[in-house]
C-alpha cells in the first residue's frame, strides 16, 4: 500500500509539475507576444509623435509668417491713418485759412465801399449846400 500511495503521490507530483511547466511556458510565450505587441505599438506611437511634432513645427512656421504679414498690414494701416489725419488737419487748416482770408477780403471791400459812400454823401451834402446857397441867392433879388 505504501508503494501504491507512493506511486500515486509521485504520479500526482509529476502531473502537477507538467501542468506547472506547461503553464509557465504558455505565460512566457504570452509574455513574449505581449512584449512584441507592446514594442510594435511603441514604435507606432513614436512615429505618430514624430508626425505630430513635424506638423506642429509646420503650423508654427505658418503662424509666424501670418503674424508677420498681419504686423506689416497693421503698420501700413497705422501709417495711412497718420497720413490721413495729417491731410485732414491740413485740409481743415486750409479751409479755416481760406474762410478768414475771404472774411478779411470782404471786410476790406466793405470798408472801401463804406469810404466811397461817405465820400458820395459828403459830395451830395456839399452839392445840396451849394444848391441851397444858389436858391437863396436867386430868391433874394426877387
Amino acid at each position: 500500500m505504501k508503494s501504491i500511495a507512493l506511486k500515486a503521490f509521485v504520479l500526482a507530483v509529476g502531473i502537477v509539475a507538467i501542468i506547472i511547466i506547461n503553464g509557465c511556458e504558455e505565460q512566457q510565450t504570452s509574455g513574449g507576444k505581449m512584449a512584441r505587441i507592446i514594442a510594435a505599438e511603441n514604435i507606432q506611437l513614436k512615429k505618430q509623435l514624430q508626425q505630430y511634432k513635424s506638423e506642429i513645427e509646420k503650423l508654427k512656421k505658418q503662424y509666424d509668417i501670418e503674424l508677420k504679414t498681419q504686423e506689416e498690414l497693421l503698420a501700413k494701416c497705422r501709417q495711412e491713418k497718420k497720413s490721413l489725419e495729417e491731410q485732414l488737419a491740413g485740409k481743415y487748416e486750409d479751409q479755416i485759412n481760406d474762410f478768414f482770408k475771404n472774411v478779411a477780403e470782404e471786410s476790406g471791400r466793405l470798408d472801401e465801399e463804406n469810404k466811397q459812400l461817405k465820400a458820395q454823401v459828403e459830395e451830395l451834402e456839399a452839392e445840396l449846400e451849394k444848391q441851397k446857397t444858389q436858391d437863396e441867392q436867386t430868391a433874394e433879388p426877387l
